[in-house]
């Protein structure tokens, strides 16, 4: 192979890599290769390019140190590397080990090249051929790691290795520079060696961005080097100004040189204060003020070095000296802090460890870096341009090593829970100090509140960022990482805007600076997440949402097609159906979004800044102005301009030909799935009525001039929506109730197709105009109730149909998207009865009324008690003494069917033996009443939970999880349940109890089960699909209902029938209450009559009395009368019968 070809290799383009799927994944979804055979593959071909050809057993770490690598090895390796990119992000470890080996390889087939053209030639020139090998290789290298920056720029590791690469590409072309000065050749210029230099230094300023803040404590070995190297970049800089001055006799480049070394010196002063407060843990401190005295030492005899005499060498040295005893102070005052944060911040820190460690993956760090040096040595270049080349044997173990299992990805739910605890941690002390804004002053804070308040959200960012290195395919990892992007930049649009007339200056450019930062993070972050977890429907929503969000003013929709159309490309959701339809109606959402924006602020104008947008709040205005309380800065109105016009009959077109593709992908893809096209049918119908043909309407009216546009406008105003809605009720049978309400809603309340038509248009006869439209409204909409209850089938029709929320996935994401799923089919027929009838109470007559009491009744014949909406409608009122008792009594009429003339055809007459019976039954038993209604059984629509031989009803909130570890806490389960399902009101663990030492309190051991009490009754029903799919502490876990709350307090709608325990349980305790009572009346009243029968003899004796009379003993019910459990009661005795 030739150089160019290699070169050729070269060109990555990291657009068109796509992810594999997690190890839990490759059971379920056939993969058109194989992740693990790639890796494998790649290695073998490396640990053959490296091996010893003379000597087999030896390691290839060793093997490269004594002879040179197998080219051909290599090519098979970086093609292997070029077949893995093209299907994958790549982690940061095989981003390095391809760096490496493309280096090795173009600085071979160079000196190969260069060898067989010249033949033997002299040793400088010999040196000069590999320096201009190694020059080139580096610069290749160096761009593969920058696109591996880009991907995790949370990498502490890839930092240093970039680093140190592009540092010896600087210490390489001051080799050439050099050599090509001594042999008089044209060498690299200066302009060149100053672009080299301020690339590293930018470099430099990137890494502390990423892993300077205090983010990465227990990789502080790593970070340490950065900035060891960091200080060795900045001493060489300094020595090259300085060897610069020296040769200048000219006054004017003199005093630009001391202004170069003095900014060079402030720059080493910054450095040593950022070490000092950059908490670092694993004594990596230790020597932090070994290697600070040495770079200060280092420095200073250099800058002593311009001085032309003594009195003034003497002076900077002082001047120095000074410097030196201000800066030690600052960094002694630093490391105090920096040590009292390291108390907080490496709980979370260990805990992050102990999870990497179980799962395998954590970095070696006491072994990272063998001390070892380059045998070669330069000694023409000096020291400090040493200190810049790279020790090939120092990365040997991390790029040439078999068993490293340290970042390649291999991050699971362990690592990535102990991340996200640590960042939760954060967010809660950065949103109290945002909260709590200037109340608070400096020196009131604590040392973290003040770490965190001088990096503010930055810090947040770089954990997450080291976080997704470490579990890339880690999908709640990705989602809580973008939803902490998304609320940050928009609390920054927010604030931009309401105070963009009071920000000036500096202010306002850093406000906007901070904006586009947030903006560029949040476009790589959401490009990144769906390639590195392309099984993840919801990291799709997030990405599109994001794209409509950040994308406001030039959103276009064939960006938010594309990342549909990506998903589907990759096919790790192909087999999910309601997942590639959810993303069609997602996608769908984000256009509508974008013109109903265009339409508010196009046609809304405001006193003080632009107009209204589509999601912000306007009063009603119908109160005149002397009405009003107080003025109020209306909303002015203005027509849209005519290029917003066409964007908007664009927008329009857009998303009519949304809904066809999904139309298409349902009729090709999914023919026979009618929930499915219920779905996009009601989807479609509520965005035509709302939206659509509003908008429409309008500009028809607008384009009336225009005989074209009005052409193509005239067939998509209001007639399209009805389209829909037929479409909709037609789309399954029997047709659901919550269809049929939309439907209706829409059509009494719509009067588009009135005013869509002309007048003067032979049409006019057949739809109302003026004063007809109300009646002729209403007797549609009576036509509409007529036609839902010949579709839909009766209440409890059928036994074997359970709610869809069962089945509910849990690619639903955020859960915006209403029409993906329908709620009980008993449920939503009660509430269309209930509106028919208002209906018809309200503008019907007696005869209508009647008619819909008897459709009504006919469908609500065997309807489900349990049924909210329906307990008001089918249910009686109790009688309120039985209702005391804890007995309900079924009455015989209902007066929420009954007209205001008193007539009603749901009332049933019984016979009055039989009313009598009832009356004189014992209240003690319940009262069965006759009655046509047909009794459902009670576990209709129930869940029910054995227990023994018993069954209880299900708490519908929460679950039973069982398979537990030993271990595992209540926060445990808090933490695994809340980031997959959704806000838990309470988790505990299920113990022994046990009594003895340590009382009551004393907490056992645990039964491997627990109680999770969600607050939706949606998150408890996801959890139950993931019954033995789910990890809890790398166990997979049995989840089940639970007839029991996880916590006392009794939800809405499950009140007890009896509070306050006044149930049967009780009765044996109110029998010995009474008991007791019994016995202390009767010994009080004995202590009373022994008073009365003696008389008085003396004021001492009635004084004693009274002493008897009045004594504890003789009080019924005093304190010393309550004697604690399993004593037997004894009769009080008197002062009288004691003497007696």
């Amino acid at each position: 192979p030739t150089v160019a070809a290699i070169q050729n290799n070269l060109s990555i383009d990291s657009e068109q890599s796509t992810r594999t799927t997690l190890h839990a994944k490759k059971d379920k979804i056939t993969m058109s290769y194989n992740y693990d055979e790639c890796v494998q593959s790649t290695q073998d071909h490396r640990r053959r390019a490296y091996a010893n050809a003379s000597d087999a057993t030896t390691t290839a770490t060793a093997a490269i140190a004594t002879s040179a690598p197998d080219l051909e090895a290599l090519q098979q390796s970086m093609d292997g590397f070029a077949t893995l990119s093209k299907h994958c992000p790549m982690t940061p470890l095989l981003w390095m080990q391809y760096s490496h080996d493309t280096e090795v390889l173009m600085e071979g087939l160079m000196m190969l090249e260069s060898s067989s053209a010249e033949g033997g030639s002299e040793p400088q020139q010999r040196r000069l051929q590999q320096m201009q090998a190694k020059k080139i290789a580096l610069e290749s290298s160096t761009g593969i790691l920058e696109l591996a920056l880009g991907e995790f720029p949370g990498c502490a590791l890839l930092h240093l290795y970039y680093l140190e690469s592009l540092a010896d590409y600087v210490y390489q072309g001051e080799g050439l520079h050099q050599l090509n000065a001594q042999s008089g050749a044209v060498g690299m210029e200066l302009d060149d060696r100053r672009a080299t230099k301020n690339k590293l230094s930018n470099a430099f300023e990137n890494a502390w961005q990423s892993v300077g803040k205090g983010t990465h404590v227990n990789e502080g070995v790593v970070v340490s080097e950065i900035y060891r190297l960091h200080g060795s970049f900045l001493l060489f800089c300094l020595s090259s100004v300085v060897a610069e001055l020296k040769t200048v006799t000219s006054d004017g480049n003199g005093t630009k040189g001391n202004s170069e070394t003095n900014a060079i010196l402030q720059q080493l002063s910054t450095l040593f204060h950022n070490w000092s407060k950059t908490p670092m843990g694993e004594g990596s401190n230790d020597e932090m003020m070994q290697d600070i005295e040495y770079f200060w030492d280092e420095a200073c005899p250099l800058l002593l070095s311009l001085c032309d005499g003594e009195q003034q060498k003497l002076a900077q040295k002082q001047d120095l000296e000074q410097q030196k005893a201000s800066l030690w102070a600052n960094i002694d005052d630093e490391r105090k802090k920096t040590s009292t944060l390291m108390n907080v911040l490496s709980s979370y820190e260990n805990e992050v460890d102990v999870a990497m460690s179980s799962e395998g993956i954590v970095l070696p760090r006491s072994t990272l870096f063998p001390q070892q040096q380059d045998e070669s040595n330069d000694d023409d270049l000096g020291n400090h341009a040493q200190s810049l080349k790279r020790i090939s044997a120092k990365w040997h173990q991390i790029l040439l090593g078999d068993t490293n299992r340290f970042l390649l990805g291999l991050g699971g739910s362990e690592t990535s829970r102990a991340f996200l605890k640590a960042t939760s941690f954060l967010q809660r002390i950065y949103q109290g100090i945002v909260k709590r804004g200037n109340t608070v002053a400096n020196a009131d804070r604590s040392p973290l509140e003040d770490y965190v308040a001088t990096y503010k959200c930055s810090i947040i960012s770089s954990l997450y960022e080291r976080a997704v290195s470490e579990c890339p395919t880690s999908e709640p990892l990705w989602v809580s990482y973008m939803n902490f992007l998304r609320g940050e930049w928009t609390c920054l649009r927010n604030i931009i805007k309401g105070q963009k007339h009071m920000l000036q200056g500096q202010e306002l450019n850093y406000q906007q600076q901070q904006k586009e930062e947030l903006l560029s993070a949040l476009q790589s972050a959401s490009h990144r997440a769906v390639r590195n977890c392309p099984y993840s429907s919801t990291l799709f929503e997030i990405r599109m949402t994001t794209l409509g969000l950040i994308s406001v003013s030039n959103l276009e929709p064939d960006d938010i097609t594309a990342v549909v159309q990506e998903a589907t490309e990759m096919g790790f959701l192909n087999h999910n159906q309601e997942a590639m339809l959810h993303l069609r109606l997602v996608a769908i959402l984000v256009v509508k979004r974008r013109l109903l924006s265009l339409v508010s602020l196009g046609t809304t104008t405001a006193a003080n800044g632009p107009g209204k947008d589509y999601d912000e709040g306007e009063e009603m205005g119908t109160l005149s102005v002397a009405n009003q309380k107080k003025p109020s800065i209306g909303v002015m109105y203005q027509s849209l301009n005519p290029s917003v016009m066409e964007e908007v009959q664009d927008l329009l077109e857009d998303i009519r030909d949304m809904y066809e593709e999904a139309d298409n992908f349902l009729f090709k893809s999914h023919p026979t799935w009618s929930e499915g096209k219920v779905a996009l049918c009601k989807h479609r119908a509520l965005t035509e009525a709302y939206v659509l043909c509003p908008i429409g309407l309008a500009l028809r009216n607008a384009f009336d001039n225009d005989d074209e546009m009005a052409e193509d406008n005239e067939v998509v105003a209001d007639k399209e929506a009805i389209k829909c809605f037929e479409k909709l009720v037609k789309a399954q049978k029997p047709s659901h109730p919550d269809s049929w309400r939309e439907y209706i809603r829409y059509a009494s309340t719509s009067h588009l197709y009135s005013m869509g038509n002309d007048s003067n248009s032979t049409q006019s006869q057949s739809q109302p105009d003026g004063i007809a439209t109300a009646v002729s409204t209403l007797r549609k909409t009576r036509g509409l109730y007529n036609r839902a209850m010949s579709s839909v089938k009766k209440a409890g029709q059928d036994e074997n149909w359970s709610p869809p929320i069962e089945n509910t996935q849990s690619w639903m994401g955020k859960g915006i998207d209403s029409a993906m799923f329908h709620r009980d089919y008993d449920a939503a027929l009660s509430d269309l009865c209930h509106e028919y009838l208002e209906l018809e109470r309200t503008a019907g007559s007696e005869g209508s009324f009647s008619q819909a009491q008897t459709l009504i009744r006919s469908k609500l014949a065997n309807l489900n008690p349990l049924s909210a909406p329906a307990v008001a409608m089918a249910s009686p009122v109790p009688n309120i003494q039985e209702e005391a008792h804890g007995k309900r009594k079924l009455e015989t009429s209902n007066n929420n069917f009954q007209p205001e003339n008193g007539s009603s055809m749901m009332t049933e007459n019984h016979d009055e033996q039989d009313e009598e019976e009832c009356d004189t039954q014992s209240k003690s038993k319940r009262v069965k009443v006759k009655t046509d209604l047909k009794q459902p059984k009670k576990t209709d629509g129930v869940h029910k939970v054995r227990v023994g031989k018993m069954d209880y009803p299900a708490h519908p909130y929460t679950i039973h999880v069982s398979k537990l570890n030993k271990e595992t806490q209540d926060m445990d389960l808090v933490d695994a349940f809340r980031l997959e399902f959704g806000d838990i009101v309470h988790a505990k663990i299920l113990r022994d109890k046990r009594t003895g030492f340590g009382g009551h309190h004393f907490h056992g051991e645990s039964k491997c089960a627990g109680l999770i009490q969600f607050e939706e009754r949606l998150s408890a029903e996801n959890a139950l699909q993931k019954s033995g799919e789910f990890e809890v502490g790398g166990k997979l876990v049995k989840i089940q209902r639970s007839h029991l709350p996880a916590v006392g307090l009794v939800p809405s709608g499950m009140h007890r029938v009896n509070p306050k325990g006044e149930g049967k349980v009780t009765k044996r305790n109110k029998f010995k209450k009474e008991s007791k009572m019994k016995v202390d009346t009767n010994v009080s009243m004995d202590v009373v009559d022994n008073g009365k029968d003696k008389p008085n003899k003396g004021g001492n004796q009635k004084k004693k009395n009274n002493v008897a009379s009045a004594s504890p003993s003789s009080i019924s019910l005093s304190v010393l009368s309550f004697k604690p459990r399993g004593m037997r009661q004894k009769p009080k005795i008197s002062l009288d019968s004691m003497k007696k």
